[in-house]
């Protein structure tokens, strides 16, 4: 029963979105498209890097300085340097249902998408040297990673210039979400070493690694009793400048590049009805 209640929802969902499609496609025309991108925020690496070093310095220093203490608690910090490298990569598609009410020479479109993104942000070297009295110096190395793989739903407005031309500009903006799924089931990793050297003679080894999703974080938090709650959704910016080349009447090839929660460049099919 539970099965024939199921099919019945799939069938009553597919029946209406033609219904749907076929009542605005006789006011305008109507687009499915399929895309691909690939995403990054690379483009910023500079200065998130400058970012990064000012606000993990004194965290790592911290935790640093409090693991060697534990063991040699007549240890004093002297000094301390850092070097903190950051990377990311990912990529996107989905598909997109656009609706053009001035029909095929119109301007403007109203778009909805389902996407499937993969967003990995991640500081792929830390380095860390720190003099300690007396006698002593401490180096180590190690890598963070961020991993987030969000499906979301995207509502977006494009305006075709020159839309009667073969090939034409376009602009886009647009906002989705994704559920708090997405942030619960994103992983957080590190990973690091160091090795301890007291007066050239004792040689002590550190390390550390370890890979949490923020759900389980979350509980973590919650068992210390503290509260902390994570954001009931995951949010979208989209706005994208691109070209659209007519291959038929009715097909087309789409390539664009703006921003997505970073910064993506995308190519696309589209098919009109």
């Amino acid at each position: 029963m539970k099965k024939a209640k199921g099919s019945l929802k799939v069938i009553f969902i597919i029946s209406f979105i033609f219904l749907l499609v076929s009542s605005v496609s006789a006011q305008g025309k109507i687009e499915f498209g399929f895309h691909y991108s690939g995403w990054s925020m690379n483009v910023l690496r500079g200065l998130i890097e400058g970012m990064l070093e000012d606000g993990l310095e004194s965290a790592l220093k911290d935790d640093f300085l409090s693991d060697i203490q534990g063991d040699y608690p007549y240890l004093e910090e002297e000094s301390y340097e850092q070097n903190v490298s950051f990377d990311s990569s990912g990529d996107n598609y989905g598909f997109e249902l656009r609706w053009y009410p001035g029909g095929h020479d119109g301007s403007f479109s109203l778009g909805l998408s389902v996407e499937k993104t993969t967003m990995r942000v991640a500081l792929t070297d830390i380095s860390a040297q720190m003099d300690l009295n007396p006698d002593a110096f401490f180096e180590a190395g190690g890598s963070a990673e961020f991993l987030i793989k969000p499906l979301s739903f995207h509502l977006s407005f494009r305006w075709d210039l020159f839309p009667s031309s073969r090939i034409r500009p376009y602009f886009t903006f647009g906002f989705g979400a994704a559920t708090a799924a997405a942030l619960e089931n994103a992983e957080l990793s590190y990973s690091y070493s160091g090795e301890l050297n007291i007066q050239n003679q004792i040689h002590e080894s550190y390390s550390e690694s370890e890979t949490k999703t923020l759900g389980e974080i979350v509980e973590e938090i919650e068992d210390d009793d503290e509260e902390f709650t994570l954001p009931g959704f995951f949010p979208f910016i989209q706005l994208n400048l691109g070209l659209k080349g007519e291959i038929t009447r009715n097909v087309y090839l789409l390539f664009d590049a703006g921003i997505w929660n970073g910064f993506m460049l995308r190519g696309g099919l589209a098919v009109r009805i």
